[in-house]
């Protein structure tokens, strides 16, 4: 099969009128790529060459097996939006076998239709990988298994494609964002955009920093602070057991010591306040999504009065309030045992009364303005 012929079969799949109804966004990604076959990969790698991305295509594999088509081209449309051929992060990583664990696990997130294996999410859960994480979160925490030595990886892995084909050196992220804005035009202006990867194009087009990336700000150093101490059993012989204490040495006792909680329960809290400009809520929309590779997190939106609060989908949409602002309500004591708050996380330009005994738990304020910041507690940062 030639690449012309390959390229028009191509175009006719996407545009077949099932597949085009469950994957209209698929499709229009799909049909600005260009198929090319080649006997020399396994299934299908996915390469960026001179300004286009190359489906590289085992085309008698899937003359034999054409159950797994829908499926791989899913996962290689993934593997193009989430930034994984064209993003300088992951480039050259210290440990490349666990970043093509977190590529993959990523690229095979959200694909309900069969695959001819691959790394699947729920054979990582058990290590501390959850559903909506990043790509880097997912490395970070491999990394971090394999340093404890808490990481034991089978002998060989089967990966759906090969990645990065052609060791494509790292690209502005603009040719990415042309292909979902494309994509996107496609459909019109939906009310309701169908999602590429589980999630929005539009938070797409911000993870990939085509929007303008979010000001420097380290959050993996400063969630640090929220890391908490909690009292743990363990035995010891050396300790008198309390049922039979004339047997020291030989029946432990139970003594208790500190150790920490790797991943508190954080409430970041909105200042939505009519104080707080679009462009300072538009900041802060980019911060969450850098804040969110590195935890999950409640968001608790309020100006004078607590109107709404969620987990945090992804990327921050319109928010409710811009009335007066209160910095009270989000750290009343019955609000922070219901939602068994650890830590909270402010954004707030400072305008507005605040509680004058601190909370028992850690609190962050990030300011958004240059105006003086009174609260004699918590630790205070500005966002440059």
């Amino acid at each position: 099969m030639s690449d012309d012929p390959l390229a028009a079969w191509l175009r006719s799949f996407v545009a077949e009128p099932r597949f085009l109804k469950k994957y209209p966004l698929y499709a229009g990604v799909l049909a600005r790529m260009r198929p090319v076959a080649d006997p020399s990969t396994d299934i299908m790698a996915v390469s960026f060459h001179d300004g286009r991305f190359y489906l590289h295509v085992n085309t008698d594999f899937f003359q034999k097996n054409p159950r797994y088509l829908v499926g791989v081209l899913l996962h290689e449309v993934h593997h193009v939006v989430l930034g994984h051929l064209t993003h300088p992060k992951f480039r050259e990583p210290a440990h490349p076998d666990l970043m093509e664990i977190a590529l993959e696990i990523s690229a095979n997130e959200y694909i309900d239709e069969p695959l001819p294996g691959g790394v699947l999410l729920r054979d990582y859960e058990p290590l501390g990988l959850r559903p909506h994480q990043s790509t880097m979160r997912r490395y970070e925490r491999l990394v971090e298994l394999r340093q404890q030595e808490k990481l034991r990886l089978p002998d060989r892995l089967r990966f759906v494609d090969e990645h990065r084909r052609g060791a494509v050196p790292p690209v502005h992220q603009a040719p990415v964002q042309r292909l979902i804005e494309e994509a996107l035009d496609d459909l019109g202006d939906p009310q309701d955009p169908p999602r590429l990867a589980g999630k929005t194009p539009e938070y797409l087009l911000q993870q990939l920093d085509v929007q303008g990336p979010a000001r420097p700000f380290d959050w993996k150093t400063a969630l640090r602070m929220f890391t908490s101490l909690q009292r743990a059993p363990r035995h010891s012989y050396a300790r008198p057991n309390r049922r039979l204490p004339q047997r020291i040495g030989e029946i432990p006792g139970r003594i208790y010591t500190s150790r920490e909680i790797e991943r508190p329960s954080i409430l970041v809290a909105l200042d939505t306040s009519g104080s707080m400009s679009d462009e300072d809520l538009e900041e802060i929309g980019r911060q969450l999504a850098q804040l969110a590779q590195h935890t999950r997190f409640l968001v608790a939106e309020c100006d004078a009065v607590i109107h709404r609060i969620y987990p945090f989908p992804g990327r921050l949409e319109a928010v409710m309030g811009r009335g007066g602002t209160d910095l009270r309500p989000v750290f009343e004591p019955l609000f922070l045992r219901t939602h068994r708050v650890q830590g909270v996380v402010y954004f707030t330009d400072g305008l507005g009364p605040f509680p004058e005994a601190a909370p028992r738990i850690p609190v962050l304020w990030v300011l958004t303005g240059e105006e003086p910041f009174l609260c004699p507690w918590g630790q205070q940062v500005r966002l440059a």
